[in-house]
């Protein structure tokens, strides 16, 4: 997972809830196959994971693995978290669908209300509508959780009211499936491929933290504190290709960084000194924090630290 060029920081906007029920009333799920959806909107990336397309549109994940990863939530949701099922009027495919368009619009400078506007549009069989404009490179940021909620809840009135369709239910609930949902596509965008995005979303759900996107991993300055004698200490690291580099500085020591990260919410950071050197085995508490133990070979001795990236 990586964020090429040195120095670079990133803010991502972690959206994290696990909703603890169901505001609808229960009942056993029947085996159905999908609906057929009533448009087909093309939302195709160029590759697992692409963070945008040549225009500067921020591109989406072919629908087949938002739809698998769905599938792959309702079996969490029913198996892992040992859910009952809760009533709703759209289906699986319809759901994972037309959440990732309306999100769609919103990384391509769309508001709310003009990317509600022209889900609905494409449900009433009027096209697909261009977005808004082209954001510029950097890590995709997502919409406050407040505002894809509202647009799932205006989706299940149109199933509703306007496509007549009969209640089905899910073993996830309205509000865990656009949560999820939209933590699932902000780590797609973001260079992560389907199988990475999935586990850093079920890993989110077993309370296992927040692992970074993947434009973003390690890279940045961290400034560290730990009760080592010779804390504080400074990181300045980045990744190339899933190799570690950079440097590292305490109030004593300066020394050369290096390891391997491949993603997720664990990370290693050696550090050599060219007579000794420190482990530093960490989690990601959040995009923006570390903490963990660090082992200083010279004296045999292991203490806590926390990192905090610069913005």
């Amino acid at each position: 997972m990586t964020c090429l060029g040195r120095r670079r920081s990133c803010a991502v906007v972690a959206v994290i809830a696990c909703v603890a029920g169901a505001a609808c009333g229960r009942e056993e799920p029947a085996a159905t196959t999908p609906v057929q959806l009533v448009a087909g909107p093309s939302a195709t990336a160029s590759g697992p994971g692409t963070a945008g397309d040549a225009s500067g549109v921020i591109a989406f994940p072919p629908r087949n693995e938002p739809f698998a990863f769905r599938e792959e939530l309702e079996r969490k949701y029913r198996d892992g978290l040992r859910r009952s099922p809760s009533s709703t009027y759209v289906d699986l495919e319809g759901d994972i669908v037309w959440t990732q368009e309306y999100l769609r619009y919103r990384v391509n400078e769309c508001s709310h209300d003009v990317a509600v506007q022209r889900v609905l549009a494409q449900i009433d069989g009027q096209g697909i509508l261009p977005v808004c404009g082209n954001p510029p490179p950097r890590v995709v940021p997502f919409p406050p959780r407040n505002e894809p909620y509202a647009f799932r809840q205006e989706l299940e009135r149109k199933y509703r009211d306007g496509l007549r369709r009969n209640a089905t239910s899910s073993y996830v609930d309205i509000e865990g499936s656009i949560v999820w949902t939209q933590e699932y596509l902000r780590y797609r965008v973001n260079r992560c491929g389907h199988e990475v995005a999935t586990q850093k979303v079920l890993d989110q759900i077993d309370g296992k933290g927040i692992a970074p996107v993947c434009t973003d991993g390690p890279t940045g300055i961290w400034d560290g504190t730990s009760s080592f004698f010779n804390a504080p200490f400074t990181i300045d690291m980045w990744v190339n290709g899933t190799s570690l580099a950079g440097r590292y500085a305490d109030r004593h020591d300066v020394g050369y960084v290096w390891g391997t990260y491949t993603g997720g919410p664990a990370i290693v950071v050696n550090v050599n000194f060219g007579d000794g050197g420190i482990r530093l085995d960490g989690t990601f508490d959040g995009p923006d924090r570390i903490t963990g133990t660090m082992r200083v070979f010279s004296i045999s001795g292991t203490f806590p630290f926390t990192m905090i990236r610069r913005p």
